[in-house]
Formats: structure tokens, C-alpha cells, sequence
């Protein structure tokens, strides 16, 4: 089985996923884990993957075209 993880920090799941159970699981090639960093699939130079709503108002949305291109890689 394949687990794929979009994420901005990949570097904090890892070593979570290599311990107890889910890393049993990875060594005996029960599972695959995977962790994808988003911004890996931004546009702009900055990289990226949130924007303010388009209604206004407060807070942050996640673009849709990063992950969108992330579920297509």
C-alpha cells in the first residue's frame, strides 16, 4: 500500500513515520510512505501555495493549482 503526504514541512513527518508501528510496517515493505513538499509545485519564485480570499476577509486559502499538480505528479 502507498501513502502519499502533502505537506509544507516534510522534514517533520519523516521521522515520525519511522517509528512504532508505521515504521514496522515500512521496513517489512508492508507500506510505502511518501511525503511530497508542496512547494515544490508552486508558480512564483517565492514559491508559493497560499493566497488571501478572494471574498476578502481574514486568514490564508491553499491555492488549488499546487495541489492540483502535486496529485497529478
Amino acid at each position: 500500500m502507498r501513502i502519499d503526504i502533502i505537506t509544507l514541512f516534510p522534514e517533520m513527518f519523516e521521522p515520525v513515520l519511522n517509528e512504532s508501528i508505521i515504521g514496522r510496517a515500512q521496513k517489512s515493505g508492508a507500506i510505502e510512505i511518501v511525503c511530497h513538499q508542496l512547494r515544490d509545485f508552486a508558480f512564483d519564485k517565492h514559491r508559493r501555495v497560499d493566497d488571501t480570499p478572494y471574498g476578502g476577509g481574514m486568514g490564508m486559502l491553499m491555492k488549488a493549482e499546487p495541489i492540483a499538480l502535486c496529485f497529478e505528479d
